[in-house]
């Protein structure tokens, strides 16, 4: 059957299985009959279940050892199971041996096709070089990067995603091909988790085991994907990993802004900031403006890390890969393009057409 991760579910199926249907999410939902959510709930992130981002006919069943969220939203209690979903596919997958899933259905071949051209516009976006650089480039190149030092098939990167446009945009992006291996801001979508969440991560994995304990799945790479406002929560957490040897790996992804930033040059911000000062509301920065191209690198190398700022593809390449050698902290602070002229609320698709699941 067709699937779909929730955010922190990638790699349970991995991302390359012919039946993982991420690139097509939209077309997954606007058309799936039935659905088992298995473990997940039916909050923001899944749209609640709704039309009109599901089919308004879907029957919903509901797989969850929590009582209280069977039969929310759209979920159906009638059909809904409280069990462990370990314990529940086992059972569905001896009920149904003789049956198949037709790999010929209408709907199959259609998800197929959206799969292919979704992915045909990532590749094409990828290959988009600015300065400042775009999003989708920058991530191709931290991608490419890292997979040629660590290949996702053997799961020896954990990944860290928190922002707005950062970790909506990375979920694209990164692949997982194991389980456990993707941390985001999750169901409440807290913002300031990241740093936190890479230490947690780094002593989950690579903090020593006392003698007889379970012990770790084998030392993991931590590397971050944080946005510049999500930084500024708890960005100066770098000072933890530095001082307990934590050698992270954090991307800052740096447009000047909540979302998208408000200028494109240093003199351009220093006249809207001026105009704000002056009470010249109409032609002042906005109120998701962030100061332009903040030098989050320098948290790192402030305290014993090492930290990088990089504005082209080159650079960030090479950041990317003495960082991902390195044995203590880093950031690389990304500049990105802004997004000048965007609206306040994103649309529901990108430029280019992609399908875009926002946080609203």
């Amino acid at each position: 059957m067709p699937s779909l991760p929730s955010p922190m579910a990638k790699g349970v199926v991995a991302d390359s299985h012919p039946c993982n249907a991420s690139s097509a999410r939209s077309f997954a939902l606007r058309h799936a009959d039935v659905v088992f959510v298995l473990g997940a709930r039916l909050n923001w992130i899944l749209h609640f279940g709704e039309a009109p981002k599901w089919n308004a006919d879907a029957r919903i069943i509901q797989v969850n050892l929590d009582p209280e969220v069977i039969g929310q939203n759209a979920g159906d209690a009638d059909l809904s199971v409280i069990t462990d979903v370990n314990m529940f596919t086992q059972q569905l997958l001896s009920h149904l041996k003789t049956w198949r899933y037709s790999q010929h259905s209408p709907f199959h071949r259609r998800l197929q096709e959206e799969k292919a051209k979704n992915e045909g516009k990532l590749t094409q976006m990828a290959q988009i070089k600015t300065e400042p650089l775009k999003f989708e480039h920058a991530y191709h190149v931290i991608r490419s990067t890292l997979d040629s030092l660590s290949p996702p098939s053997e799961g020896d990167i954990v990944y860290v995603a928190e922002g707005a446009r950062t970790m909506d945009t990375s979920r694209s992006w990164f692949f997982q091909e194991h389980p456990r291996l993707r941390l985001d801001a999750g169901t409440h979508g807290t913002m300031g988790v990241g740093f936190p969440y890479a230490i947690a991560a780094w002593e989950a994995y690579n903090a020593p085991r006392a003698e007889g304990s379970s012990g770790n799945q084998g030392r993991k790479k931590i590397v971050g994907l944080i946005g510049d406002s999500a930084t500024g929560f708890s960005g100066i957490e770098i000072e933890t990993m530095a001082w307990y040897g934590m050698d992270c790996l954090l991307f800052v992804m740096n447009n000047s802004g909540v979302y998208h930033g408000h200028a494109d040059t240093r003199e351009e911000w220093e006249v809207q900031h001026q105009a704000s000062k002056e009470g010249r509301g109409a032609d002042g920065l906005r109120s998701w403006s962030l100061g332009f191209e903040t030098r989050y690198d320098m948290f790192a190398d402030a305290v014993g890390g090492k930290g990088y700022l990089v504005r082209t593809s080159e650079e960030l390449r090479r950041a990317a890969e003495e960082g991902y050698k390195a044995k203590v902290p880093v950031i690389v602070n990304v500049l990105v393009e802004s997004g000048k002229g965007s609206a306040a609320v994103p649309p529901e698709k990108n430029e280019q057409g992609i399908k875009q699941d926002w946080k609203l």
